[in-house]
């Protein structure tokens, strides 16, 4: 039986939720901590409901009155703020009825059917939705619904098809605030896709969708590396971090053996510089360092992958992604490295929706240079549980601003989204710096250099304009020439 992890600070809110609202629904984000275990990272009400229900305090209102088209809304919007080792897993219910509560009422048999509603909203909204770097669909999702009237939790297992099926499902208040061990990578961009599309007026949209699937890809054969080693799959994380510190603990003490012995040595100071360089030395020991490499032998392994092919254009990206999870201790280093590849994919995917959302024609001509800066990453952290919670132990979401863009536009959005309060000061700008626009003006050099010899080349061959005149006025000598045969041959005959 699966079971369900909340904090006390979860129940709170809750019961928050029924005594301001009467009745109220939105969003679980959750993190998968095992195949039986899942953790309620953050509860957020759904806001939308204040414009769609007419009188929140009327305690009539139930669970067929929640619009699915808003809550799916969330639901996606959520998604994209989420590292990727968190993600939605399910919907919540907090109302004053005590029938809430209650599996045997009608309130129950109305939430199967909202699942259902919102799961299809999301599945024809969204093509991107439930893309990861692995073929694991998610269908198993959870229900939670809350009754102030006896403070009593309803919790269910919802598996989605054939109609939606509700099976038991096992949950406890925790508490002790969850630990969380952050990962960081960076994710270099330097790759040149072809353009196959023949028509001469391409879709941007559809070459971007082609820029996932072929990152997505990459992403599935490469090779994620934790500080610079290679990791079984098989080992978790709380094990591969006490192994780590032994061994930086015996280097440790190797080297400062080393340094001691030499310390009379004229080289010393070469043992420092080395010492200062070793991998144990980490400005901050909460955050371990993760490296995701493609190696080229990946796409070399079948030389019958080769093909050659005529191309209509080049798409051509350029940057890096910055990523930034968050894994509990029982995770095997499979799933980091999995939540790892699935947050760079995830970046990646919101980015060119958030871009293509905001362009008024998708359509551009073969021959144009077409060139996008797609918004930058920030991150923002959850409000604390408590005072005493370690800076180590606070997740962070994250939200996208283009260029010029400022920070209150992720704190309306945490608001909107995840039921935050953030201070603009407090959200992280400097995760990924803004593309140098030395770049971008090198290239327009390079295009311009190419314009004007084409330029050049046009303006050594006739003109089609010039060629038309000179082919009237050639015509027009020719009856001149003509008019003046016949008259000198009239007059010569008289």
């Amino acid at each position: 039986m699966r079971t369900v992890l909340l904090s006390k600070s979860d129940e709170l809110y809750l019961e928050k939720c029924a005594q301001e609202h009467s009745f109220s629904y939105g969003i679980i984000v959750g993190h998968q901590a095992d195949l039986t275990k899942s953790i309620v990272v953050h509860l957020a009400r759904n806001s939308e409901e204040d414009a769609d229900l007419e009188d929140l305090t009327d305690v009539r209102l139930g669970i067929s009155d929640i619009n699915s088209h808003a809550l799916a809304s969330q639901w996606l919007s959520a998604s994209k703020m989420c590292p990727g080792s968190f993600d939605v897993i399910g919907i919540f219910v907090a109302s004053v009825r005590p029938e809430m509560a209650n599996e045997q009422s009608e309130q129950f048999r109305n939430a199967k059917k909202l699942f259902s509603d919102v799961y299809d909203v999301l599945l024809k909204s969204n093509s991107s939705f439930g893309v990861y770097t692995t073929d694991m669909a998610q269908t198993d999702y959870v229900f939670l619904s809350y009754s102030l009237a006896d403070k009593s939790l309803l919790c269910k297992n919802y598996t989605y098809g054939n109609g939606g099926t509700f099976s038991s499902m096992d949950y406890r208040f925790v508490e002790k605030p969850f630990e969380w061990i952050q990962l960081e990578c960076n994710y270099d961009l330097d790759d040149v896709i072809p353009i196959v599309d023949t028509t001469r007026r391409i879709n941007i949209e559809e070459q971007f969708q082609n820029i996932i699937v072929t990152i997505r890809k990459y992403l599935i054969a490469s090779e994620v590396f934790l500080q610079n080693e290679m990791v079984e799959d098989t080992m978790d994380l709380q094990s591969y971090i006490k192994k780590k510190k032994l061994k930086d603990d015996k280097l440790k003490e190797t080297t400062t053996n080393a340094t001691a012995a030499a310390a009379s040595s004229p080289t010393s100071a070469a043992a420092s510089t080395l010492h200062l360089l070793s991998p144990i030395d980490n400005s901050n020991g909460c955050v371990i360092r993760a490296s995701i490499v493609m190696p080229v032998k990946c796409q070399l392994n079948n030389p019958n992958d080769i093909k050659v092919r005529e191309f209509s254009g080049t798409l051509r990206m350029s940057g890096m992604i910055f990523s930034r999870i968050y894994c509990n201790s029982r995770n095997s280093l499979a799933d980091v490295k999995r939540f790892l590849r699935d947050d760079v994919l995830r970046s990646l995917i919101t980015r060119i929706q958030v871009y293509c959302d905001g362009l008024t024609d998708p359509h551009v001509t073969n021959e144009a240079v077409y060139i996008s800066e797609p918004p930058r990453r920030v991150f923002f952290g959850l409000p604390a549980e408590c005072g005493n919670c370690l800076p180590c132990s606070s997740v962070q979401f994250s939200e996208y601003l283009f260029r010029g863009e400022a920070p209150t536009v992720a704190v309306a959005q945490a608001k909107q989204v995840l039921d935050i309060e953030l201070d603009p000061e407090a959200i992280d700008l400097d995760a990924e710096a803004l593309p140098d626009d030395g770049n971008f003006n090198h290239f327009h050099a390079d295009r311009d250099a190419v314009g004007d010899d084409s330029r050049r080349m046009s303006s050594s061959m006739p003109k089609r304009e010039l060629s038309r005149s000179l082919y009237m006025i050639g015509i027009a000598v020719a009856l001149l020439v003509l008019l003046a045969s016949v008259a000198l041959h009239y007059t010569m005959a008289v």
